[in-house]
């Protein structure tokens, strides 16, 4: 993405040294939790967790260590 920090002033340490620094990537890390862990799997059909779901969440936590 091509967007700079502009705007976004840190007052404190804390919020310098956050994960997250700028507000978009936040909340599209929430909403990207949402979607994943919420609305894919209560409107998801069986064959679809089953197959391709939990696969793939097994597979995404052992790439993160």
């Amino acid at each position: 993405m091509f967007y700079r920090e502009c705007g976004n002033y840190k007052d404190n340490y804390a919020s310098d040294m956050a994960i997250f620094p700028i507000p978009l990537d936040r909340w599209g890390f929430i909403f990207m939790l949402f979607l994943a862990f919420i609305v894919i799997p209560l409107f998801a059909s069986e064959y679809f967790v089953t197959n391709i779901i939990i696969p793939f969440y097994c597979f995404a936590l052992s790439a993160f260590g």
